[in-house]
């Protein structure tokens, strides 16, 4: 295989680590496309993002791993070999390496040429290629650029190579933060998650927001498409669609808050709170045995009035206030999403209360961050709720937490 190849299936295995789905064919695709838009930078960036990227969504994962891999400050002539005094390195610390000025240049190219008049052409040496001109003796400064040159360069790919280590170490860390289950989260952990959670709340905001964005026509109208056609002789010439409806949804969280799963709930609200725009109206209320409502101030959780965080988990308490409030919380367009393992301590569950409130409200979503061999076990009354809510969505990492509140949508 040529050497392009070897770089181009590199490439394609950093996409892969990314989580970036490539198939052999598409790589096939891709070797062909590079053929046909050629190695200029912006058409092939171009060919590979079309024959390898099938979600939109990964699209900028492929810019910043293309930017990274095909890195370069090296400028070429026309028959592709370097230029030696126009060379510019993305290392630390090294800058461009100067020219000499026009008069110098001018002086040193006049006994050069006349040199060069007067040689005979170049005898080939044994291995078949041209032995290299002599230069000049006075033309130190030739040979001071060119070692500045090859240090440059040097640092450059020494400084390339650190920073595509970096890069791929990053990735890495971020795809074991989005697989780790919450319940397994260190105050360390948690910390990193957060830090990841910049790239998944924007892309969040993406899909949620081309999944709730207005199509120009609704579904096509059968009827009214074939009683049109009866007078052109049955030609299916106009279609008729129905008028597109706009959705408003009034989103409602409750969140458990206890110790067992406080990490998932903050990460939740902390996503729902960048895709607030999304929506009509946003409640987010927090719970340990009574109800709280709660907000972002500069990334932290403010709850209002403040919970006691060592209290025992009441869940029937909260979903009693939650029913004394249903008159300015729920409406035939709120859909409320509970986020919690359903331990309530062996107290009175309430699930009747959750079925009043589904027939109420539009949906009741229940996302549930604890692993499914232990739902049910001990004084977990989950299956109790869940008999009564819409759907019940397990939500253990970050991963699936984005995908379980793009259902909620």
């Amino acid at each position: 295989m040529s050497t392009l190849g070897n770089e181009l299936l590199r490439f394609i295995n950093q996409l892969r680590e990314a989580d970036v789905r490539v198939s052999i064919a598409e790589t096939i695709d891709a070797m062909n496309a590079i053929a046909a838009a050629g190695l200029e930078r912006t058409p092939m960036r171009e060919a590979l993002a079309a024959t390898l990227i099938k979600d939109e969504d990964d699209r900028h994962i492929f810019d910043e791993i293309f930017a990274i891999f095909f890195a370069s400050g090296r400028q070429h002539t026309d028959d592709g070999r370097r230029k030696p005094g126009d060379h510019s390195s993305a290392a630390p610390g090294a800058g461009n390496v100067e020219s000499e000025s026009p008069r110098t240049a001018r002086e040193d190219k006049r006994p050069s040429e006349s040199a060069n008049q007067n040689r005979e052409p170049p005898e080939e040496s044994q291995n078949g290629r041209a032995s290299e001109i002599d230069e000049p003796r006075g033309s130190e400064s030739s040979k001071h650029q060119e070692d500045s040159a090859g240090a440059a360069n040097e640092s450059e790919e020494a400084g390339l190579d650190k920073h595509d280590g970096s890069q791929s170490g990053q990735r890495a860390q971020l795809n074991k933060i989005l697989r780790t289950p919450f319940e397994q989260y260190s105050d360390l952990e948690y910390d990193q998650a957060r830090d990841a959670l910049a790239p998944i709340a924007r892309r969040f905001r993406v899909r949620l927001g081309r999944r709730l964005k207005m199509a120009r026509r609704g579904r096509l109208d059968f009827r009214r498409t074939i009683r049109s056609s009866i007078q052109r002789g049955g030609t299916l010439s106009d279609l008729h669609f129905r008028a597109r409806r706009p959705r408003h949804i009034d989103l409602l969280i409750v969140a458990d808050i206890s110790g067992s799963v406080r990490y998932s709930s903050t990460l939740m609200l902390e996503l729902i709170a960048g895709a607030a725009d999304f929506f009509r109206r946003v409640r987010s209320f927090v719970f340990v045995d009574r109800i709280a409502e709660a907000e972002f101030e500069g990334r932290h959780l403010v709850m209002t009035p403040p919970l006691d965080l060592y209290a025992r988990s009441d869940f029937g308490r909260v979903l009693g206030e939650l029913w004394e409030r249903r008159g300015e919380l729920l409406n035939r367009a709120s859909v409320l999403v509970i986020m919690g393992d359903g331990r309530n301590n062996r107290r009175p569950a309430r699930a009747d209360l959750i079925r009043e409130m589904a027939r109420t409200c539009r949906a009741v979503i229940w996302l549930i961050p604890e692993e499914r061999e232990r739902w049910g076990t001990g004084d977990s009354a989950i299956f109790q709720y869940a008999r009564e809510v819409s759907a019940l969505v397990a939500s253990r990492n970050l991963r699936e937490l984005e995908d379980a509140l793009l259902k909620v949508a």
